[in-house]
């Protein structure tokens, strides 16, 4: 018999955040000791955004006694509710520098005794740096897989992606005469192909991320990458290496627009790409399997 992670989501609409517990949820599916199941609010949507929707044999009531170790994410221990750790081993994955800050409801969280799982060393800096989280913190950068890149298929010169953004996005887009702008959340595959069809692609993040996702999928996509600087890409945004990575402002974006049109981008989006490779699932879910098989000694 294997064993059970318990997940819990509350499903308003599809985030780069449910897409990564998505990513875990399938790395525990792939575990020869563990398999996965997963509660939902009863507010969650069940639209076709939701990546569970399809898997929904593995969706059950929350009931934590009955599983071997608990997964969460966010605001997810709001579902323990005298906001303690249960006995028995809690993973909690961080995903945004915002659990340090102590005006954030998360803050509080990291008391709780937990293994906890930073998707940049940039947030774990953070968690560390608040002398605060109960139990080992590791750093697992984010992983990305799409479909292999098809280079004679690019249709469009400059794409913005400003869904984090839009009021920043439709600002950088007045100074390009030419661009397709997306400010509007889309299914996941209709983005997918969209960056697939980019030669360059202008990804506007918040200014303060934790990973930013988007921007590596960029690489692994095969578009050039220009997204600014927002704390948790600056790990894999390598400025005029695998990427450009100006302010985050709306002179600097499109100075960096500019530059990238002058400049040679056969060694750049050769790098990006190697940096894609470098954050594959596998090499994700490879790292998580080995901290989820010592789980009981962690804690």
């Amino acid at each position: 018999m294997k064993k059970i992670v318990l997940f819990y989501r509350d499903f308003q609409r599809f985030s780069g955040g449910h897409l990564k517990v998505w990513n875990y949820f399938n790395h525990v599916r792939a575990s020869d000791e563990y398999e996965p199941r997963i509660a939902f609010t009863r507010e969650s949507k069940w639209d076709r955004t939701n990546p569970w929707r399809d898997a929904r044999e593995f969706v059950v009531d929350w009931k934590p006694e009955t599983a071997d170790v608990l997964f969460l994410g966010g605001t997810d221990w709001r579902v323990l509710q005298d906001r303690q750790s249960p006995n028995k081993p809690i993973i909690n994955l961080i995903q945004h520098p915002r659990h340090a800050d102590p005006k954030n409801e998360t803050r509080k969280y990291l008391r709780n005794r937990a293994v906890r799982i930073c998707v940049s060393q940039e947030v774990a800096d953070a968690i560390n740096a608040t002398g605060e989280a109960n139990g080992p913190v590791f750093v697992i950068p984010n992983g990305v897989d799409l479909p292999e890149v098809r280079p004679n298929e690019r249709k469009i010169d400059i794409l913005i992606s400003g869904f984090k953004a839009p009021e920043l996005a439709r600002e950088v887009a007045k100074h390009l005469p030419d661009v397709k702008l997306v400010v509007e959340p889309m299914p996941r595959n209709e983005y997918v192909d969209l960056l697939r069809s980019a030669r360059m692609t202008i990804f506007i993040p918040r200014e303060t991320e934790g990973f930013y996702l988007p921007a590596l999928e960029g690489m692994a996509a095969g578009t050039l990458v220009i997204c600014p600087d927002c704390f948790g890409n600056r790990s894999f945004c390598i400025d005029g290496v695998n990427c450009f990575r100006p302010s985050y402002n709306v002179n600097a974006i499109v100075a960096a627009i500019e530059k990238a049109k002058t400049t040679d981008q056969k060694q750049i989006l050769q790098r990006a790409g190697q940096t894609a490779r470098e954050h594959s699932l596998a090499n994700e879910r490879e790292k998580f399997l080995s901290i989820l098989a010592k789980i009981d000694t962690l804690l």
